[in-house]
Order: C-alpha cells, then sequence, then structure tokens
C-alpha cells in the first residue's frame, strides 16, 4: 500500500512541471514598467536627440527644415505602424511579411500579453525603433532632399524594406527560421538605416553649394545635446530587448 502511495505521489511531481508550462501567462508589473521607460527613451533619441544633433551639424539656413523633417515623419511612422506596419511586421505569415490580423490594431484585446508585458507596449516599443530608424536616414539626407519627397520616401520606405526585414528578423520570417540573431537592431535599424542613406546621398548627390562654400557646423552646443541624448538613450535603446530588468538587461547595456 505505502508502494502504490509513493508510485502515486511520484507521478503527481512528474506532472509538475507540465501543469507549470500550462499555466496562463501573467503580466508582470515590473516588466511592463521596464519596457515602457525604455519605450520612452528610444523616443526621446528621435525627438529631440536625432532632430538636435543633425540640426547643429547643418548650415543655419537649413536648421528649421531639417528639424520639421524629423517631427513630421516621425508623426508619420507612428500612423503607419499603427496602420499597417506593426502585422506587417510582427504577424503570423509568410517568409517577408506578415499577416494583416493586426491592421489597427485591431484584434488586440487590451490585456492581450507578449511573455510577461502587455502587447501594446510591444507594438510602442517597436514602433520607436521604426522611429529612429527613419530619423537616421533623414540625418543622412540633410540639404539633399526636398521636405515633400522626404514624406514619399518614408511611406515607400517603411513599406517595402524596414517592415519586411523586421518580419524576417525579429517576427519569425524567412532570416529567423534561418537562425539569424539580432539582439538590438544590428541588422534591423543600423545596417538597413546605413545603405539607406547612403544610397540616397549617392543619388541625390552633393549637398547644394557644395565645394563654393563653408560647410560648418551650426550649432555645436545643439550637437551636444544631442549627443548626450542619445548617449542616455541608449540604455533603453539596448536593454529593452532583454525585456526584463535582469541579467540579459544587464548583457545588453555593457
Amino acid at each position: 500500500m505505502k508502494i502504490a502511495t509513493m508510485k502515486t505521489g511520484l507521478g503527481a511531481l512528474a506532472l509538475l512541471p507540465g501543469l507549470a508550462m500550462a499555466a496562463p501567462a501573467v503580466a508582470d508589473k515590473a516588466d511592463n514598467a521596464f519596457m515602457m521607460i525604455c519605450t520612452a527613451l528610444v523616443l526621446f533619441m528621435t525627438i529631440p536627440g536625432i532632430a538636435l544633433f543633425y540640426g547643429g551639424l547643418i548650415r543655419g539656413k537649413n536648421v528649421l527644415s531639417m528639424l520639421t523633417q524629423v517631427i513630421v515623419t516621425f508623426a508619420l511612422v507612428c500612423v503607419l505602424w499603427v496602420v499597417y506596419g506593426y502585422t506587417l511586421a510582427f504577424g503570423a505569415g509568410g517568409s517577408f511579411f506578415g499577416n494583416f490580423d493586426w491592421v489597427l490594431l485591431k484584434n488586440i484585446e487590451l490585456k492581450a500579453l507578449m511573455g510577461s508585458f502587455y502587447q501594446y507596449i510591444h507594438v510602442a516599443f517597436q514602433g520607436s525603433f521604426a522611429c529612429i530608424t527613419v530619423g537616421l536616414i533623414v540625418g543622412a539626407l540633410a540639404e539633399r532632399i526636398r521636405f515633400s519627397a522626404v514624406l514619399i520616401f518614408v511611406v515607400v520606405w517603411m513599406t517595402l524594406s524596414y517592415v519586411p526585414i523586421a518580419h524576417m528578423v525579429w517576427g519569425g520570417g524567412l532570416l529567423a527560421t534561418h537562425g539569424a540573431l539580432d539582439f538590438a537592431g544590428g541588422t534591423v535599424v543600423h545596417i538597413n538605416a546605413a545603405v539607406a542613406g547612403l544610397v540616397g546621398a549617392y543619388m541625390m548627390g552633393k549637398r547644394v553649394g557644395f565645394g563654393k562654400e563653408a560647410f560648418k557646423p551650426h550649432n555645436l552646443p545643439m550637437v551636444f545635446t544631442g549627443t548626450a541624448i542619445l548617449y542616455v538613450g541608449w540604455f533603453g535603446f539596448n536593454a529593452g530587448f532583454s525585456k526584463r530588468g535582469e541579467r540579459n538587461c544587464r548583457s545588453g547595456v555593457r
């Protein structure tokens, strides 16, 4: 009788890991707060960080244009991200694009979770990366392109470059299935923006007045302030991908 009881007890213990795995996901307040802070830091890197950095580097007559381009493209990317960017980047689907289940964020419940934090926070965090990536490209095209052309470029580039690459790497697409790893945007953000900026600058040609007048930075204190904001914001940029303030966070900040 005792042997039978012991076997029953051991069998119940063996089921515990399975029961634990089957337990429903629970939102962690600390993780949610941590991700919200990281999202705010990344957004702060774009406005005003990138705007001040690039605005201080160019000539004084073009500063207002640069600041306007950064803030307007920031708003445009936010709209595109909510309308179709997020669902195509992170929705289940093919190798290059996700599905349309989350267009306009529909079918995402208010308390839907991505691990231990709410999915709406994931939407905002990933959207902040889309914003800063576009901001980097805008800086590369400074004093080379008209404002209206920048807006058209952002819509096309977001749809045909950033969204599919984000899906391929972070959304379970083609590159992810082949083992590609991108902890904090090395591919999706930096390589993506660098190629776009380089190609755009090459196609647009030299800045107006290049070789005819001195291209001195307009305002070095603006450059310093923007650099400082980018420096501090990087802690949220990298650490946010750990998705929690634990060991991975410390590794990401190094």
